[in-house]
């Protein structure tokens, strides 16, 4: 039923803020677009955080790439060398030394060891090959010719008898330059123990004929 003239109708214009879908976040009510400014914070955070990080980081400085872990075996660690159980040099910088000598400045020594060898004496000549002669320093009369019979029944060869000077002391093999080993020989075979060069000069080298090398002196000892 239409509403008569000049009555009082409620109003029917509807409220715009009730309706209209566009309306501000500021208003107070829920709904809208409130939502956006915590999203925006969190953006904000983000950035900030990795523009940060970035900083920190540095991606132009260098990369450590660390080495793995050594790997155990099951085996026990080995020890360094004891100088004092392996026989080596005790050294301060390193030196290498070859028989405990005890370097400073890094430098390799080796010391030779002294030659402990000594030279064979020279075999003796042949008894043939000895020109021996016999003097009699005492006064027994005809002892050189005994011995030089003696020593040419042992092989010696032409061995010529003689007097010499008087001696006080023990017989005595005199030999020339070069025929020590011949008067070696000499004195073993004849059971003497005195070996000695000839004198140069003097009454026994005047004696001693010149073409004997090895000259067997009688003496009372």
């Amino acid at each position: 039923m239409a509403p008569r003239a000049g009555s009082i109708a409620p109003s029917l214009v509807p409220d715009p803020d009730l309706t209209d879908p566009a309306a501000g976040p500021d208003d107070g009510r829920p709904g809208g677009s409130a939502w956006v400014r915590p999203v925006a914070l969190a953006v904000s955070m983000l950035v900030i955080g990795f523009v940060v990080g970035w900083i920190l980081r540095g991606d132009d400085g260098p990369v450590t790439v660390l080495p793995p872990a050594a790997q155990t075996t099951g085996q026990p660690a080995t020890a360094p060398a004891d100088p004092a159980t392996t026989g080596g040099a005790t050294t301060t910088d390193g030196a290498t030394t070859t028989d405990g000598a005890t370097t400073t400045d890094g430098a390799t020594t080796t010391e030779t060891a002294p030659d402990t060898t000594s030279t064979a004496p020279a075999a003796p000549p042949p008894r043939a090959d000895i020109a021996l002669a016999v003097l009699n320093g005492t006064e027994t009369t005809g002892l050189a010719g005994q011995n030089s019979e003696r020593a040419e029944a042992l092989g010696y060869l032409d061995v010529a008898a003689g007097n010499a000077p008087t001696q006080t002391g023990p017989s005595v093999v005199y030999f020339r330059p070069g025929a020590e080993a011949a008067a070696d020989r000499v004195a073993q075979d004849l059971d003497v123990v005195s070996v000695e060069p000839l004198p140069v000069t003097g009454p026994l080298s005047t004696a001693a004929p010149d073409e004997a090398e090895v000259i067997l002196v009688l003496g009372p000892g």
